[in-house]
């Protein structure tokens, strides 16, 4: 599709939903399954779905897609205020930290009044988007609502990493604002690592990083910061010695409406996201998913990741996922169908009773554990998710080509570590 012309004249205000479908836009900058699989959840709880991505994004083979647009990163929030003024959709779910930023400062920066409310209607009040992208300050913001979090403290300079290993022995750990996928954090067992770690991780945008996204993985999103010459804010966190776990979190303005916890059994590095999870109930990451979606009364999808302490059991909350996560477009029965309650909240209807996909407590996500390893016994043993009712995308998922570019990908990340004279995690 061409860009629409925005002028004066363009629409400052959204349909009222009536008997239609509620229309719902995916915002993603990346290549991530999750967004194509949340797609078809949200398609089959009867909503009308729409999605905004980069060229070669998996989702674009699904039927059930009510519009494709392009995501385009040498004009992001364009491609956003295009896709939202000529799609006109009641909710905009961003499924990566990039679209979350995008959608932050076009909400800012319009001069549409409709889209301000738009994006605030689907992510929550304004007053909250600093916090939501801020792991320093969202974590001060749940330990004073009551949630268990490890002490923490924002690191503008090297003086304030000084003042923390003062107080706060080794472990602990470094991360960088608006990373994922494990990249952005560094677990420090010695402090004589720490400057060194503060010094690689705070450096601009790389141009090298950059140059690997767009040729491995077909993305210019990465060359964007690079241009701009991007730099992280830095915080820092108390080591938790435990397993990691996490909570995805359908809400609406404040409340809680669905939810699903796990807890990991496999991951891709020592830091990254899970390939093999384990369902589970845990009523304290509960409670501490309700305390923070009415904090900062958040409406829209979200992760929530936890470590479980060893010793005791307890579930520390560690940092926000501001977007959904590949346990989100799970649907396992009444509770944890995060797409229809959030669609059936949007439509004003009762949520419909819908089978669980599993009964198994164990979760294969759909392709990394096969691509990691075909051979896992959790292919066979748990639920492997793999989205047999869309064989066009099972078959994209599956390529030849994109499982030797994830072995790539994986040597490529290696060499990065040791070229930061860090050991490479997992």
């Amino acid at each position: 599709m061409g860009d629409a012309v925005l002028s004066a004249e363009a629409p400052t205000g959204f349909d009222a939903i009536s008997d239609r479908s509620p229309r719902i836009l995916l915002a993603t900058t990346g290549r991530l399954p999750s967004s194509a699989r949340l797609a078809m959840e949200l398609h089959d709880s009867a909503a009308q779905v729409s999605l905004l991505a980069p060229r070669n994004h998996s989702g674009e083979v699904l039927d059930c897609l009510a519009h494709r647009m392009i995501y385009r990163a040498l004009a992001p929030e364009r491609s956003l205020e295009v896709a939202l003024l000529r799609l006109r959709p009641d909710l905009v779910i961003p499924c990566d930290e990039r679209a979350v930023r995008d959608l932050h400062q076009l909400c800012r920066r319009t001069r549409h009044a409709g889209l301000r409310l738009l994006i605030e209607r689907s992510l929550g009040p304004v007053d909250s988007f600093p916090v939501t992208t801020s792991r320093a300050d969202f974590l001060a913001v749940a330990r004073r609502h009551g949630v268990r979090v490890p002490p923490s403290m924002a690191l503008p300079s090297v003086e304030a990493l000084d003042l923390w290993i003062a107080q706060h022995p080794a472990p602990f750990v470094l991360k960088a604002d608006g990373s994922w996928s494990g990249f952005g954090v560094r677990i420090i067992s010695d402090v004589t690592e720490s400057k060194a770690a503060y010094a690689s991780m705070i450096r601009r945008a790389s141009g090298r990083l950059a140059l690997r996204e767009m040729l491995l993985e077909g993305n210019n999103f990465a060359l964007r910061s690079w241009m701009q010459a991007e730099r992280p804010a830095m915080s820092v966190q108390g080591y938790v010695d435990g397993w990691p776990a996490n909570i995805g979190v359908a809400c609406w303005q404040g409340e809680v409406l669905a939810a699903t916890c796990v807890e990991c059994v496999a991951t891709v590095s020592a830091t990254g996201p899970s390939t093999v999870a384990r369902i589970i109930d845990n009523p304290e990451m509960m409670d501490a998913a309700r305390r923070v979606v009415k904090a900062l009364s958040l409406t829209g999808m979200i992760g929530l990741d936890f470590m479980i302490e060893a010793a005791t059991g307890f579930a520390y909350l560690i940092e926000m996922n501001p977007r959904n996560t590949p346990i989100c477009a799970v649907r396992l029965g009444p509770g944890h169908n995060l797409a229809e309650a959030l669609v059936a909240r949007l439509a004003g209807r009762p949520e419909r009773q819908k089978p669980s996909r599993t009964e198994r407590e164990i979760l294969a996500f759909f392709p990394d554990t096969w691509m990691q390893d075909p051979s896992n016994q959790f292919l066979y043993n748990g639920y492997h998710d793999v989205p047999w009712e869309q064989p066009e995308l099972v078959r994209v998922l599956m390529r030849p080509e994109l499982r030797d570019r994830y072995w790539l990908t994986r040597l490529l990340r290696k060499a990065w570590w040791k070229l930061q004279g860090q050991q490479p995690p997992g």
